[in-house]
């Protein structure tokens, strides 16, 4: 017990478990959350001033309505981690894309390439398979209570029904580019009286659009179609260059070549746009990798950079783009046990830095185990991985640490770092602001003393003494310094680690008070429930 008698209290046990669940791994947190008091979870999923990305997934792994609800609106309106967006959209589930529509009309404007593959309503695996939006969001569209450009997009819809219903909604005023998919899927579906009502009404677009109007109206095309197979084929040919419902099948096509070259009748479908969103045939790109490698060679920097920040690549296309591009390793959101071996495979070509933030991301997602870790990276760089001071993968470089018998306390010396080992772009303080720098005003007045004795003073000794909520739920820019909470993070793993029954004790303790200090607290909570 504190030999001073210290009480620790939770001044906001709300913000204080958030900082706490800072500090769990995925496995525990996926046995934890329905642990927790109602609608404390969905609150934890920022801490430190950052998103908690494990918080995050576990919700996605649960996968109750309103935990989707959450994270679609936390990937559209943060975008932290950037990989989330991708994992809905990996789900190809009715809801998810009813709670995306839905966020498009109250919350923000949606992209417009997520616009249209939503209302392509197929599968994100093959582009075929029929995924409906939920029947009472179909039954309201097109409407004028939806925003106007996904009306828009319904003329992307690979279901002939609607796809003529929107194009009757909008009629001349139609985005060109998608009433010309909307007239292919009426022509292939052999629809050719609605085609024609379309035309005798004057609902399709007539006017010269595309690069410099150098296309011919839709109405012309659709004309030229229902006079016979020449026009058909023309109208067909045009749906092939124009704006779609992405689903790319080739390493050429991720690359987006042809727009590269200046030639299609859209600018671009890449430009700007978020890695997560398009569909991507991944068997079709593994199936035609060994042809493409042996006429071209690696994979095109710029297809790697999209492909390496997916989050359904398979495995083998990970691993040949590790060989090719180590440094692009980095992006990689969950990276797998063979693309690591693979690194430490190459010597010393992909670099401390790559290793480090591959080892991050990895125990972040729970991919990666410390054990395997240190089986695993080299010595010298395990070194470095070590003495990582990176938020998200703390926990597991406690563990690690462990592991290696460097667990301990350390001396602050200098008081405060500022690097948080996500790259050296990547700060905590900035020279001039006193918050970024002051003991007193980033753990409280006790604790601020211990800086002042002749010698400095230790993590340990900060964490005992420093206010509660100054560790785990800090002010904005009062951010403790990163070797306090990676001794903080220690000492999560030796008491609470693999103990999720601890966990809701630890809150408790936290909630109603502990004659002792945090580190105390942590001990009684894993000894009551061992």
């Amino acid at each position: 017990m504190s030999p001073h008698g210290k009480r620790t209290r939770a001044r906001d046990i709300v913000r204080c478990t958030a900082g706490l669940l800072r500090f769990a791994t995925p496995g525990e947190l996926d046995e934890l959350l329905d642990r927790l008091p109602e609608g404390r979870a969905e609150r934890a999923v920022r801490s430190h001033g950052t998103p908690n990305r494990a918080v995050l997934e576990a919700l996605l792994r649960r996968g109750r309505p309103g935990d989707i609800d959450a994270l679609v609106t936390h990937a559209l309106t943060v975008g932290d981690p950037p990989s989330l967006l991708g994992r809905l959209l990996d789900l190809d589930s009715p809801e998810v894309a009813e709670a995306f529509v839905s966020a498009d009309v109250a919350l923000t404007p949606l992209p417009r390439n997520l616009r249209r593959q939503l209302a392509h309503q197929t599968s994100r695996h093959d582009g075929v398979t029929p995924r409906p939006l939920p029947i009472g969001l179909r039954e309201a569209l097109p409407s004028a209570k939806v925003p106007e450009a996904f009306d828009h997009a319904l003329l992307y819809t690979a279901e002939p029904g609607l796809a003529g219903a929107a194009l009757r909604f909008l009629g001349a005023g139609a985005d060109p580019h998608g009433a010309v998919q909307a007239c292919r899927t009426l022509l292939d579906a052999r629809r050719h009286h609605e085609i024609r009502e379309l035309v005798e009404q004057d609902r399709l677009p007539a006017y010269r659009w595309g690069p410099h109007g150098t296309e011919p109206s839709v109405l012309a095309y659709a004309q030229a179609a229902l006079r016979g197979e020449e026009g058909e084929r023309a109208l067909r040919e045009l749906s092939g260059r124009v704006r779609r419902a992405e689903f790319l099948r080739t390493v050429a096509e991720i690359a987006d070549a042809p727009a590269c070259a200046g030639r299609p009748a859209v600018r671009t479908v890449v430009d700007r746009r978020h890695p997560g969103i398009p569909r991507v045939g991944w068997a079709d790109v593994l199936a035609d990798e060994p042809r493409r490698r042996a006429a071209e060679g690696p994979f095109p920097l710029r297809a790697a950079r999209f492909m390496a920040k997916r989050t359904d690549m398979p495995l083998e296309l990970e691993r040949l783009l590790v060989a090719d591009h180590p440094d692009l390793a980095v992006f990689l959101a969950d990276p797998a046990p063979e693309v690591l071996a693979d690194l430490c495979g190459r010597g010393p070509v992909p670099g401390a830095d790559v290793i480090l933030k591959v080892v991050g991301n990895g125990l972040a997602a729970g991919t990666l185990t410390p054990e395997f870790v240190v089986e695993t990276v080299p010595e010298d760089v395990l070194r470095v991985v070590a003495e990582s001071l990176w938020l998200p993968g703390m926990r597991g470089t406690a563990r690690i640490r462990a592991l290696l018998g460097l667990a301990g306390d350390v001396p602050l010396v200098p008081a405060f770092v500022d690097e948080t080992g996500h790259g050296r772009t990547r700060r905590l303080r900035r020279p001039g602001p006193a918050a970024h720098w002051d003991p007193a005003l980033i753990y409280g007045s006790a604790a601020a003393r211990l800086f002042a004795r002749p010698g400095g003073t230790t993590a340990d000794e900060v964490i005992a003494a420093a206010n509660v909520d100054a560790l785990l739920a800090p002010a904005a820019g009062a951010a403790p310094d990163p070797r306090v909470l990676r001794r903080l993070a220690e000492h999560v793993d030796v008491h609470l680690g693999g103990r999720p029954e601890a966990w809701p004790a630890a809150l408790r303790l936290l909630e109603d008070g502990f004659v002792g200090t945090l580190p105390e607290l942590l001990a009684a909570a894993g000894d009551v429930t061992s």
